[in-house]
């Protein structure tokens, strides 16, 4: 039987002016298919546990940037640091590489969309996503914070390396 709740990773501190948070994540779950689902903030505070939706997840210098429900302004962001980021644990169970970017659509800030991703190469570095569908061919995605920007409206952004799509000049 799965755990009924599992740690997703560690609010560091707030982020910028708008409540946004820092957060360390645990190394087996991908911030992407972290967008939507309900989390709650451990420990509670005085005022007692805290539900929140995860609205927006984006790439950190040091982990995910996350936007969550209901927390709108930095001095509330700021009060988190120092908590976890607990899932229930079926729909933590969804938040692997393998589930979650299967099918997603894949948009490049300048090369607009490149296709869906139809498989994810485990590496002892980093995975890779396969995209095919596109007017590109087969493009393989580094899952890097350099290259992931998070996810719109169900679809990946990313913003590819020199080199990645035939054709690259370099």
């Amino acid at each position: 039987m799965p755990a009924p709740y599992r740690r997703l990773g560690r609010i560091t501190k707030a982020h910028g002016t708008q409540g946004e948070v820092s957060v360390a994540p645990r190394n087996e779950f991908s911030s992407p298919s972290l967008e939507g689902i309900d989390v709650w903030i451990v420990p509670p505070p005085e005022a007692g546990a805290i539900a929140r939706r995860i609205s927006e997840v984006r790439p950190g210098p040091k982990g995910w940037l996350v936007r969550l429900t209901g927390i709108d302004d930095a001095a509330t962001a700021h009060e988190l640091a120092g908590r976890h980021l607990l899932a229930r644990g079926e729909e933590s169970d969804h938040a692997t590489p393998r589930d979650a970017f299967v099918g997603m659509p894949v948009h490049d800030e300048t090369r607009g969309f490149i296709g869906s991703v139809t498989e994810v190469i485990v590496t002892g570095a980093n995975d890779v996503l396969i995209c095919e569908g596109g007017p590109f061919g087969q493009v393989l995605v580094p899952v890097i914070a350099d290259v992931m920007r998070g996810t719109v409206d169900g679809a990946l952004r990313v913003a590819l390396l020199e080199g990645l799509i035939d054709g690259d000049t370099e």
